[in-house]
Order: C-alpha cells, then structure tokens, then sequence
C-alpha cells in the first residue's frame, strides 16, 4: 500500500472494513486465509521517513487491525513512488507453497525510471531494484497482481496506466480503475473469490492441454512449442462445454493504449524505450486536480493467503502490495496487500448502486443497477464492483492458461 500523503482514504477504508472482509472470506467462502501487508512511500532524498514497512503474514484479524493502525498517509516527493521496492517485497513474503496467491496493488503514481518529467530518479530507483524483473519472478511463482489504479490520479501520469495494465497482464491478473476508496473492500473481496474459483479449474485446464499435446506427438508432431491461442481456446471450449460457472468480478476496467507493448518488456530500460517510441499521449494539466487527488503511489491492503482449515503455518513476513495466493486441492492461499480487488463476489456479496462499462469477453455495454441487500454487515459495492455467477469465460481460462505456463507446469 502507497502511504504517500495522498492515500488517506484508502488506508482508512482498510482499517474500517479489514473485520468484514476476513468475515467474508473466512467465514463465508470458507477460506484458510492470511494477510500480508507492505506500505511503502519513496527513496531519499524525495522521502526521508521509510522505503517500505513490512508486516508479516498472519491469520490473526486484531494482528492485522493493529498493523493498519500503525500507517498513515504522508510525504512523498516527485511523483513516481518506490513501487520496485514494493512488489520486491511482495515477491519476498513468505508465501506458502501451495496457495493461491494475490497480489493487491493499489496506486496513483508510477515507479521510477519510466520517463515521466520530474522524476527525480529517471534512470530507475535508487537500489537498483528493476520492476519488470520483480513482475517476471511474481508470474513464474504464480503471484498474480490485481492491479486498482486510483483516479483520477493516475491519469495525471504520461505513463503509469501503461504500467499497471502491464503489471496485471505480465502476471496474468486484471487491472481495474477505482474512483472511490468505499469501494476497495468489495474490490478486495471480489478479486479473492474469483481467483479461487478459477484455481480450482487449474488441474483441468493442464489436462486439457497435455491431452492436446500428446495427441499431437502421437501424429507425428512435436510435445510441445504449440501456439497457445490455440490451445487455449481448445481447452476454454472443452472445459466449458461441461457446464463450468465461475464468479466474475464485473467493474470499470483499468485501460491503457500500449500497455501490450510494455508488457513485453523484460526490463524497465526496454519499457522506457518501447514508451518513448510510441506517440506520447495528451499531457495532462495537473493544476486541475486538487491537492487530495495529488500523485497517489501505489498501494496494496497487504497479502492475503487462503488454505484449508485446520491446517496452520508459520507467518510469513512483508506485508506486500496487495498478494492473494490461490490454492489449489485442499490448501489455499490468498494474499491481498494492494486495493486492486474489487467486486462482491456472487452467494451474498453486496450490489450497491453501480453503473459502469462491462467488458467482457466479447465485446462492452452499459450496465446500472440499485442496492440490495448483502451479509457483509454493511460492506457495499459503492464505486461500481459488483460480482456475477455465470459460465467460464474465455479471458478468465487465458488467465489460468497464462499462469500455468509461466509457472513451468505447461
């Protein structure tokens, strides 16, 4: 979590709603879960108070009410924020091996070295951590990251959309824009519950596709090297066709025109490179946005990991930007440390009023509703999150396709 001056809302709405999110997901979902957290704010000479804290994983909801309490939103200095040193961090946390694991990032401002003007550290941060390493380990552990870019904020950046839509695609999450911090908790929640679900399809997709492989080895082709649209969309097919539904967490997505670009991209040089190339976007004139909405780095709720019951592990440290673990068979972990989730999952979640873009598969379209009712004491979708029961999408078996062949498994 970003506790740079501008995070204020955020880290309140965190303190308020920490109880009944772990109500929610412990006690609702069922969920062996723990939480990490890691707040971070920038390198000196641009902040002179801390880098990052770290607040080790824990299963204890007073532990993590007392973690919270300790963050506050101050400083900063030019702009980008020590992001680096926060997903590293969030790449260092002890997660459990078997888990479902869930980075929440939550941010109004880029990292170092991306070429936005004033950075004071325009060839990277000082420690010499490079985000797009850190972003290639998390996916080859499986750490997904759901990115939450704070707006409007973050617009207010030539770059920074660019980066964290690459960021969630890199590591084979989503990215999605939150106005409003009374939404982060259902983005939080949302974000845990889908991820669940989909990593108990994991196996499945994995079969699909070394069946797939095998069949063609045995016509004479090769085991492996095959294009993985085609093996994805052959395993989506396959999968669906046995009546599959998944909870989609359904808000305004997060956009940016060359994020597919930087998601390449093996090392933050080669991002700023890919970035300058392209036709820089409209500047943004900051003056119009008003000293609460200033540069907000990112932040993340901490490290969320879920496993079954009844089995305990030791804490983990590094609170991180918002890490949620997916677990698979009986262990499951989720690791939230970034507002990057949102949306009441389905089963209960609340549906406050909401009007946004849905984007699914195929194509948009508008979408409003009103309130109801939710078992989360009071917790709402406000801000446009909401969750849905429907049959498995394209886009979520890519996700789960993506992660399996990052991590080696396919």
């Amino acid at each position: 979590m970003d506790c740079t001056g501008s995070m204020g809302s955020y880290i309140q709405a965190a303190k308020r709603n920490i109880e009944a999110i772990v109500a929610k997901l412990a006690q609702s979902e069922g969920y062996d879960l723990r939480f990490a957290l890691i707040a971070y704010r920038d390198h000196p000479p641009q902040d002179q108070t801390y880098v990052t804290k770290k607040f080790a994983f824990t299963n204890d909801v007073e532990q993590m009410k007392r973690d919270l309490a300790t963050l506050s939103a101050q400083g900063g200095g030019d702009g980008p924020e020590a992001v680096a040193a926060g997903l590293k961090a969030t790449l260092d946390s002890e997660w459990r091996p078997d888990a479902t694991k869930v980075c929440i990032f939550i941010a109004d401002a880029p990292p170092h070295g991306l070429g936005e003007s004033g950075d004071g550290f325009p060839n990277g941060a000082p420690d010499g951590v490079d985000p797009f390493e850190v972003l290639s380990q998390m996916s080859m552990r499986g750490i997904c990251i759901y990115s939450v870019g704070c707006e409007p904020a973050l617009s207010g950046y030539q770059y920074a959309k660019d980066f964290f839509v690459a960021a969630a695609q890199k590591t084979n999450g989503q990215a999605v824009s939150l106005r409003s911090a009374a939404a982060l908790a259902d983005v939080i929640m949302g974000g845990a519950i889908e991820e669940m679900d989909l990593q108990q399809l994991a196996d499945e997709v994995v079969e699909e596709v070394k069946q797939m492989r095998a069949a063609r080895s045995a016509e004479g082709g090769a085991a492996d090297g095959y294009d993985s649209d085609e093996e994805r969309s052959a395993a989506w097919v396959a999968i669906q066709s046995r009546g599959h539904q998944t909870r989609h967490m359904q808000t305004k997505k997060l956009r940016s025109k060359h994020a597919g670009a930087v998601c390449k991209a093996s090392s933050l040089s080669e991002a700023r490179e890919t970035l300058q190339s392209c036709a820089p976007s409209a500047p943004v004139n900051r003056k119009k946005l008003s000293a609460a909405s200033a540069p907000m780095a990112a932040c993340g709720l901490g490290d969320m990991e879920l496993g079954s019951r009844g089995r305990r592990e030791k804490k983990k440290k590094g609170f991180g930007m918002g890490l949620m673990s997916r677990a698979r068979s009986k262990d499951v972990h989720v690791d939230l440390a970034d507002d990057v989730m949102e949306a009441p999952m389905a089963r209960g979640l609340s549906l406050a009023s909401y009007s946004l873009e849905e984007e699914g598969d195929g194509g948009s379209g508008r979408m409003s509703g009103s309130d109801s009712d939710d078992d989360f004491g009071g917790v709402g979708a406000a801000g446009g999150v909401r969750l849905e029961t429907r049959a498995l999408s394209f886009s979520q078996v890519g996700r789960i396709y993506g992660r399996q062949k990052n991590m080696g498994v396919l």
